[in-house]
Formats: structure tokens, sequence, C-alpha cells
């Protein structure tokens, strides 16, 4: 268990790390593009990103799971799902290619056709690196992977900035994403020692798709669910308004999702190896959302709590009406690790089949609430998916009792001292981050500081699980190097 523990602790820490450079420089180059650009730009990129999201999530196909969760895998196994991930790419940009005119009909912006067709293009580039992704992952080598992310984003980013500077307006988002795709791409080949042979295996796929089939489904289902929000405020809304939401959009996931994302990607491996013993995968889990919660609840609430100062420090009044969206998926990002935890529990306890299950009941009701939002306009949308979010932690969190006895009372009793406590603090950022009588960055710059210190003296004064935790394993790796250093 101890291995165990180490393993996680480094994998996570080479994903944070991962996420710090290459997250946090991608987020400061799309502030930077927000800067420069209009929100219509923004907005053309997401009507786009609908149908490249839903296409490449077709071409992934749960395999690079499935690779992951093998007890062993054979080089036969690996250039199976090469070759099929290939061969899909090239038959999901086909169709990308000639619905493209639809898609620019369906919203009456006939630019997004051209948009459409190159954007298309990352699928082929990312199917040539889902299995060397694979590979690192189940080597637990991510600090290869962080390397090309950061190299990609630093390198794409630049070229962004570049055009944008020239006056391409949303052809340097487009570029961007090209870029950072290929250039990524082209490191993790360079770093993995495994190469592929063309070699399909009728009986390996059959196996591997048999469990990353439910993955499929409900990948899709939520590609389509996620993005519902962007075709219904596309379709009913005007460009502009599109650009806004999907901007906050994009900054909320950044943080939630991606921290999320890294301590998932950490842990999978090493807990598929527990999915035999419930009361280890139970003591571990617990201890997985401790805490991601006490270090994602702060993130997120002092965010949506500085984010009016932010905007208008640094945004033009263009941007000011995407303040409020942010703020409530920031309320919706504190609930995501919640969701993503429990559904990765059920991956790592071989039932996809109830992820596929749970998703669907989730995004039923997220749908219905949609539907039910669109007649007060994007802000009662978007407050629709935070009370969506909050709902679907029944579902969410029933079959994790069922598998393991994980209830929704001690998932309950494990987040709500963080997630209070973050609310407390982030009501006193935004007090002080509203403060005239100080200059606006100093005023930021002092309400995050104090927020963030009042923050962690709650924890200590409720003994929040995450904080001892983290302390522990501190103060442990501290003994561990005293030890060493006085050899």
């Amino acid at each position: 268990m101890n291995r165990m523990n180490r393993k996680i602790s480094v994998g996570v820490l080479w994903n944070l790390a991962n996420l710090v450079f290459s997250r946090g420089a991608n987020t400061l180059f799309t502030l930077f593009l927000a800067k420069l650009l209009a929100p219509e730009a923004f907005g053309l990129i997401a009507m786009a990103t609908v149908v490249f999201e839903l296409a490449n999530v077709f071409v992934q196909s749960g395999l690079g799971q499935a690779l992951i969760r093998e007890k062993s895998v054979s080089h036969e196994d690996l250039s199976t799902v090469f070759c099929v991930n290939l061969g899909l790419s090239l038959v999901a940009y086909s169709v990308i290619y000639i619905t493209a005119p639809l898609i620019a009909n369906f919203y009456s912006q006939p630019e997004l056709t051209l948009i459409v067709r190159v954007i298309g293009l990352v699928i082929f580039i990312n199917a040539t690196k889902v299995v060397q992704l694979a590979v690192l992952n189940r080597a637990m080598n991510f600090h290869a992977q962080m390397k090309a992310n950061t190299a990609a984003v630093l390198v794409s980013g630049g070229l962004a900035l570049t055009a944008a500077y020239q006056g391409l307006g949303v052809w340097s988002l487009v570029i961007m994403m090209l870029s950072q795709a290929t250039i990524s791409s082209i490191i993790i080949w360079l770093m993995s020692s495994w190469l592929p042979s063309i070699n399909f295996n009728l009986n390996s796929f059959k196996r591997l798709f048999n469990f990353s089939k439910s993955l499929l489904a409900e990948a899709l289902l939520g590609v389509l669910y996620q993005n519902s929000y962007v075709l219904v405020i596309g379709r009913f809304f005007s460009i502009e308004v599109t650009g806004l939401y999907f901007f906050s959009k994009k900054m909320s996931n950044l943080i939630s999702h991606q921290l999320t994302g890294a301590i998932q990607k950490a842990t999978f491996p090493a807990l598929s190896t527990l999915q035999d013993d419930t009361n280890a995968l139970k003591t571990k889990y617990r201890q997985i959302m401790q805490v991601t919660l006490f270090v994602i609840a702060p993130v997120m609430a002092l965010f949506a709590a500085s984010s009016p100062a932010v905007f208008k420090l640094f945004f033009s009044d263009d941007w000011q009406d995407a303040v409020p969206f942010i703020q409530l998926l920031c309320g919706v990002g504190i609930l995501y690790p919640i969701h993503a935890l429990n559904m990765n529990l059920l991956i790592v306890s071989g039932r996809p089949d109830l992820v596929f299950k749970v998703g669907l009941l989730k995004k039923f009701i997220n749908i219905i609430l949609l539907i039910i939002a669109i007649p007060y306009g994007v802000l009662g949308i978007v407050i629709s998916q935070l009370v969506g979010s909050a709902i679907a932690l029944i579902p969410n969190t029933y079959f994790s009792f069922s598998l393991i006895k994980y209830s929704i009372f001690e998932q309950l009793k494990d987040f709500y001292k963080p997630v209070l406590g973050s609310c407390l603090a982030g009501v006193i950022c935004a007090y002080l981050g509203g403060n005239e009588a100080l200059s606006a960055s100093y005023s930021i710059m002092l309400s995050l500081i104090l927020g963030v210190g009042f923050y962690l003296l709650i924890c200590v004064f409720f003994q929040v699980e995450g904080a001892k935790i983290l302390l522990i394993s501190a103060l442990k790796k501290w003994s561990w190097l005293a030890k060493r250093l006085n050899r």
C-alpha cells in the first residue's frame, strides 16, 4: 500500500506539474487572445468545436482506457487499437468534411464551413497518439506527457498570439488548436519506445471493445450533452453571447476538469490493481475524494469571487457580461470532482455499463432542465446546469454505495467542510476585491491572499480530512528526506 501511495503521489505531482505549466500557460494565452479578439471569434470556435469533440470521442472509442485497465497487454493488442483508431479517424473526418456546409447553415454562419474542415484535421492527429498515451499511462510515465503538453502549448500559444496581432481573428484560435495537437503528438512519439505494426487481431479488438463500448456510448452522450448548451445558445441566441458562454465554460473547465483529470489520470492505473479488494478500494477512494475537494473547492470559489474585479481590470466592456456565467459555472466546477471520481470508481470496478446507465439518467435530467430554461435566456440556461449538477449527485453516488459501500452521506461528510470553507473564503475575497478604496490590482491580490489564508484557518479549525492527509504525507516525505540527508 505504501508503494502504491508513492506511485499515486508521484503521478499526481507530475500531472499537477503538467496542469500548472501546460494548462496554466494555455489559460494565459486564452486570456491574452480574449483581449485581442471579440467574443464573436470564440462563438465561431464554440460552434465548430461541437462537431470536433463528438468525432474525437468516436475515434478514441474508450479503447485507450481499456488498454490502461488491462493487467497485461500484448504488442498485438496495442497495434490493433492503433489500426482501429486510424481507420475511425479517417471515416470521422470524411463525414465532417462532407457535412461542414450543413453545420454552417444550421448556425447561419457561412464561414464555419472552412473552419470546421480545418479543425477536423485535429481528429486524425489525436488518433495517432491514443495508444502511445496508454503505454505511458500504464508505466505511470507522466513526466513525458508534461513535457510534450507544455512545449505544445507554448509554441501553439505563441503562434496564435502572432496570428491575432496580424489581424487573423478567429483563425488565430484555429491555428492554436491545430498546432498544439500536432506538436504534442510529435513529441509523444519521440518519447515513447513503442512502435506500431500493421497488425489487426479481431480477438484483441473484441476483448477490449467489450469493456470500452459502454464508455464509448457514455462519452458520446456526454459530448452531445455538454455541447447541447452551445448548440441551443448558438441556434437561438447571438454569436456574441455564444462566445461569452463558451469562454466562460472554457475558463471554468480549465480549472475544475483539468485538476480533477490530473488526479484521475494518476490514480486510475494504480487503483485498477485494487479492483478485487473492496475495503482497500473504498479507503483509497475516500482519501482521493477528500484531497481533491480540499484543493479544487477553494480554487473555484476564489476564482468566482475575484472574477468581477479581474474582468474589470483586464478586459473590455464587451466581455463583462461573461462574469455571471463564470461565477455560476464555478459552482458546477466545485461539484464536478464528485461526479468524475464516482464515474472513475465504476470504471475501476469493471462496470462501464453502469457508467452508461448513470450518465444517461443524469443527462436526461439536465436536458429537461435545459428545455425549461430556454425562455429565461442564457443566464437561466447556466443556472439550470448548476441545479442539474446538484440533483445528479443522487444517481451518481447510488452505485458507489452498492459497489464499495461509499454512500452519499459519507460523501457529503467528506466534502461539506471544504465546500463550506471555500464559500466563506469566497465571500471575503469578493468583499475585498470590490473595495474601491484600493487600486484594482492590489485589491485582487490582497483578496486572494486573505481568502486562501482564511480557508486554511477554517480547514485547521474544522480538521478537514483532505488537509490532514496532505499534511501527514508531507511530514512523512520530510522525515524520509531528513533520514537520507543525515546518513
